[in-house]
């Protein structure tokens, strides 16, 4: 299996996946989140939209789990994907899943927790609901950057890590002991003498 046909399966799913998030974003920020309550009324549309939200970090959480490790193992098999710019991509990954899941499980209950308070909790839910947006665009930068910074990753200069074959390893080891075979002055293969030292395995 070559490098190039791994580097292929490795950046197809990095791109699907990231694909998947980002155009997410896209879709309920400037298609559904517009026209939701003006077409299904605040109680409606609030109801939706309580049941949408869960499915919707769920989805942005597992594409990011899918994309990082995918993004991580491009570089292993080119060495000159390598430095500090994957670890920053990889950094940047890591904590938009992290954003992701904390809007989730720890800032929606919240907001809807002050949306059930009533008029006592606008104040808190106005300030939850801004910071869920802030957050939900900070994610949206990262992943569009993040797609920008793959369309202009330079080609591999090199053929790649080489991974041998089961099959090529296992020739390699048999002509390695071939090599370590005892030789005599006449350069013939001997056997060993039974009374030479052996190594033994204290653990035996």
């Amino acid at each position: 299996m070559s490098a190039h046909f791994l580097l292929g399966i490795f950046d197809s799913i990095y791109l699907l996946a990231l694909a998947a998030w980002t155009g997410e974003i896209l879709f309920f920020s400037f298609a559904v989140a517009p026209i939701v309550f003006s077409t299904l009324g605040v109680e409606t549309g609030e109801r939706f939209v309580r049941a949408l939200f869960p499915r919707y970090y769920a989805w942005g959480a597992t594409a990011g789990a899918i994309a990082l490790p995918a993004f991580i193992a491009g570089p292993l098999c080119y060495p000159e994907f390598r430095g500090p710019r994957i670890g920053v991509q990889a950094m940047l990954i890591l904590g938009a899943i992290l954003l992701t899941l904390y809007s989730g499980n720890s800032l929606t209950p919240a907001i809807n927790a002050a949306r059930d308070e009533g008029p006592s909790g606008d104040a808190r839910f106005r300030r939850l609901h801004f910071r869920s947006v802030v957050l939900n665009v900070l994610v949206l930068v990262v992943g569009i950057g993040l797609l920008v910074a793959f369309a202009n990753r330079p080609a591999p200069r090199t053929s790649g890590i080489i991974e041998p074959s089961p099959v090529e390893r296992v020739q390699g080891q048999a002509n390695a002991a071939h090599r370590a075979e005892p030789v005599d002055e006449g350069g013939e293969r001997r056997e060993p003498r039974e009374d030479s030292p052996r190594l033994v395995d204290p653990k035996l």
